[in-house]
């Protein structure tokens, strides 16, 4: 029972790749990290929370009951427990969201670029200035090496883990 419960969830979450493609979402793997960063933040608050509440439940007791201790030390482990009870239940869910969100923001991305072409053709009467030069920076990341795109894509994921570390962290 518990097996085909993670064989049929494992499937659900390949069946996002299906939805991302579908939605023209390129990296299948950005709403993933996405969604992988969200439930470890919101794992992060709800251990913060435990701690909070057993720190108030221990200060307004006259004594330290025995069971304080083990509840502590449980405590501990609270991030895994909770990003283990997340992962395993609604990461689909959450990675559906997060396909959908992109999908929407790549929507309003080429809606900018039309209107800003369609803009600069009026003021200018030249023909997709702004495609030509996305095209043009395009050829220029593709014509690197393989080595290099790729350190290229790694300095840029980095890149886009140091901001969201520091959104959390702040």
């Amino acid at each position: 029972m518990i097996k085909e419960y993670f064989v049929n969830y494992f499937a659900k979450i390949k069946d996002t790749k299906k939805v991302a493609r579908e939605k023209n979402i390129g990296v299948w793997l950005l709403p993933v990290f996405d969604a992988f960063l969200i439930t470890l933040y919101l794992s992060w608050e709800l251990s913060v929370g435990v701690w909070f509440l057993l720190d108030a439940w221990q200060g307004g007791q006259t004594y330290v009951p025995w069971y304080m201790d083990s509840l502590w030390e449980l405590s501990s482990f609270s991030l895994t427990i909770f990003m283990s009870i997340i992962t395993f239940t609604i990461l689909d869910k959450i990675i559906l969201f997060f396909i959908y969100v992109h999908s929407y923001a790549n929507k309003l991305v080429l809606q900018g670029i039309t209107k800003l072409d369609m803009y600069l053709w009026r003021k200018t009467g030249r023909d997709t200035v702004v495609t030509n030069a996305i095209w043009k920076l395009q050829r220029k990341y593709m014509r690197r090496s393989k080595k290099e795109r790729k350190i290229i894509t790694m300095v840029f994921i980095g890149m886009i883990g140091l901001y969201y570390g520091w959104m959390i962290v702040t």
